[in-house]
């Protein structure tokens, strides 16, 4: 009978980690969400092929060394697959960010599993184990996330239940002052918070746990090692790493924005509320830890923590998840940055019911044996409940993703002779896609994109122009090269969006309006901006680099003058006998300042450049960088020679302040870049 129980027992802890699996494998998602889940794609290549990240706002590595790792597997056990791995991804991107999310579910599951057997082994209770296990089934938030999202999250989910075992290892071992719990905590910690800040609360836990002064000392300094491992590609990036969370922590705005200051007080308290009604099971649950511990300490019912250690267990989960609400109360305006503190939910009550137990203030003592089952049946009715939620958001992805195709038949038959714009950054499709992700990964693999998606031509409804990838499309050279038949595709757009589409200078026809898809008609004879094709510029400037002032400082053409900084060379040349050579990093050429800038006027900045693919910008600055700055690296066309012609528009602001605006070229790496044939002109 006995081993008839263990059996069952064993059976029993597969049954919640197998749901999980089953029911997360045929889990849809949107197809081509570019929002992170491309940008951990992109960056996986550049860590899998041995360069640096450009995403490290989360900081979010562990998350794209997971993706480097399955997208090397992948690709190596693809055997009749000839290209390289950077070809291969970048031609099947959805189908490498679908595999991602399939092993991602898988290991989670995995996970679960060795939670529940290994709690078993330690706490020696299998309702126990089970409530572990239950923990994600409380918040559809978190399970939704883990099912359809390739980010930090499911790395988190992953860890916080690495850490909870650790916990537990730590509350039943007997010498706790053994030396490897803060090497271990402050290891699970440093992978922790590599992965997403949101895990500082769960960082604070061992601090609060380990006794002694030295543990805890030696547990903070082991982190600093711990997260500089699990970060190691984003090293060049720390400066900005550091900025991003310096604006976070001192603006009240989200992502660094707002007022300056730590708080928002009337967003913070409004934001509490929010938090609680999303959250009702960590909210009940805290509620409830917060009135028991209560009870206990203002009614003398105990004074410390002598004969209850998983009391204090409870007091400090408790405090944790608190920190973590009001942590995330600054900037709530996503529930996902809840998860870690979620995940946290199960631990909370079994150190509570264990504590009930140590006590022994219930009677009779036979309660103590229904309490972890009961908690276990309050677990398993929350996510019975979430199941219609679930159910909802899962015909969403699928309609969502029917849509998506039904439009791109459309498009191809309907519409074929039209040229296709997609306007960025919010459309759903493979090239708004792939340009976010190439955006935060350094655009190290522009050159592939370009190659494979020679259709790839936005819209940016930021800055009102046409582009190619990155390249400034100019309106004539959009006719000449693609025709004057333009679609405008995206996603639906609100009234004040298509007012500064119409301020820009386009009308647009809406020919077809769904959930998450939309197709608009460019009206090219009544949009200003091509009505301004054969529209003389106010003023234009050719310069070849040929001349130089008798000082040797300016190059120049006619009246105006470009800054030399010894720039002129004859070792590489488009036309003439010089061009401008940028030899080395932060190396500047062609400096212009004008004057008498107002607010509507546009700029057109050309360039010829050989060389500096990702390196060589020509950029357009206000006197304050921080008030206006665009660059751009990305080039429209190439001649015979190799030179490829790069192109920077701009439209003064109408908040700029400033009567200046600078030109320059900039060089950002470490190798030459030549430019020849510039021309800088005044559209409008």
């Amino acid at each position: 009978m006995n081993q008839l129980k263990k059996i069952l027992l064993k059976v029993g802890l597969f049954i919640l980690p197998l749901v999980f699996l089953i029911v997360g494998l045929n889990f849809n998602r949107t197809w081509f969400s570019g929002d992170p889940e491309y940008a951990y794609l992109l960056n996986g290549i550049n860590i899998a092929t041995f360069h640096s990240v450009g995403h490290t706002d989360n900081p979010g590595t562990p998350a794209q060394m997971y993706n480097a790792v399955v997208l090397r597997i992948a690709h190596f056990l693809k055997f009749s697959e000839k290209s390289d791995l950077e070809t291969d991804v970048i031609r099947n991107p959805d189908s490498y960010v679908e595999l991602e999310r399939k092993v991602s579910i898988v290991l989670n599951s995995l996970m679960m599993l060795l939670l529940g057997f290994t709690s078993l082994l330690i706490l020696r209770n299998f309702w126990f184990s089970l409530i572990l296990q239950a923990t994600p089934f409380i918040s559809t938030n978190l399970l939704e996330i883990a099912f359809t999202k390739v980010s930090p999250e499911p790395v988190l989910i992953f860890i916080t239940m690495i850490l909870l075992l650790v916990v537990l290892k730590y509350y039943t071992d007997y010498d706790k002052d053994t030396k490897r719990y803060p090497w271990v905590f402050g290891l699970l910690s440093g992978f922790g918070l590599a992965t997403k800040a949101t895990f500082l609360p769960l960082a604070i836990l061992p601090l609060l746990l380990l006794k002694g002064r030295k543990p805890k000392l030696t547990y903070l300094v082991s982190i600093v090692p711990a997260f500089i491992l699990f970060t190691s590609p984003a090293i060049p990036e720390y400066p900005h790493m550091a900025k991003w969370f310096l604006g976070l922590s001192t603006h009240t705005g989200t992502y660094g924005q707002g007022g300056t200051g730590f708080i928002d007080f009337s967003t913070f308290l409004a934001n509490i509320p929010a938090i609680v009604s999303n959250n009702p099971a960590l909210a009940i649950s805290i509620l409830v830890a917060i009135l028991y511990i209560s009870v206990l300490f203002i009614f003398g019912m105990v004074r410390n923590f002598t004969h209850s250690p998983a009391l204090k267990f409870t007091v400090c989960i408790s405090a944790v998840q608190l920190i973590g609400i009001l942590m995330v109360a600054k900037h709530y305006h996503a529930n996902h940055y809840l998860i870690p503190i979620i995940s946290l939910t199960g631990a909370l009550w079994i150190f509570g019911a264990l504590s009930i137990r140590d006590l022994n203030w219930i009677k009779p003592a036979w309660i103590h044996n229904y309490l972890p089952p009961s908690i276990l049946a309050i677990f398993l009715f929350a996510g019975i409940s979430g199941r219609n939620y679930l159910v909802a958001s899962n015909h969403g992805y699928i309609i969502t993703n029917e849509e998506y195709a039904q439009v791109k038949k459309r498009l191809e038959t309907e519409f074929s002779d039209y040229v296709k714009v997609y306007y960025y950054p919010v459309s759903i499709n493979p090239y708004s896609a792939l340009r976010w992700g190439s955006v935060y990964s350094k655009q190290l693999h522009l050159e592939a994109l370009r190659r494979h998606y020679p259709e790839g031509l936005f819209y940016d409804t930021r800055i009102n122009r046409f582009q190619f990838w990155e390249a400034t499309l100019p309106a004539e050279d959009l006719v000449n090269d693609y025709g004057g038949k333009i679609l405008l595709v995206g996603g639906p757009m609100t009234n004040e969006e298509k007012d500064l589409v119409l301020k820009g200078g386009l009308v647009i026809k809406q020919l077809y309006q769904g959930r998450t898809q939309v197709i608009y008609e460019v009206d090219t004879a009544n949009s200003l901006l091509f009505k301004e094709l054969n529209r003389k510029p106010a003023w234009a400037v050719n310069c070849s680099a040929d001349t130089l002032s008798a000082d040797g400082k300016w190059f120049l053409s006619g009246s105006f003058k470009f800054q030399n900084n010894d720039n002129q060379s004859n070792e590489v040349v488009r036309t003439g006998k010089f061009a401008a050579k940028l030899p080395y990093r932060d190396s500047y050429a062609m400096a212009i300042e004008l004057d008498s800038i107002k607010p509507g006027q546009q700029y057109r900045f050309a360039a010829w450049r050989k060389g500096g693919e990702t390196t060589g910008f020509l950029v357009a600055s206000s006197p304050k960088s921080e008030e206006f700055y665009v660059q751009n690296s990305d080039y429209l066309k190439a001649d015979a020679k190799g030179w490829k012609k790069v192109v920077l528009e701009i439209t003064i602001p109408a908040n700029y302040k400033s009567e200046k605006i600078k030109f320059y070229l900039w060089n950002s790496g470490n190798s030459p870049v030549y430019f020849d044939d510039f021309t800088l002109s005044r559209i409008l």
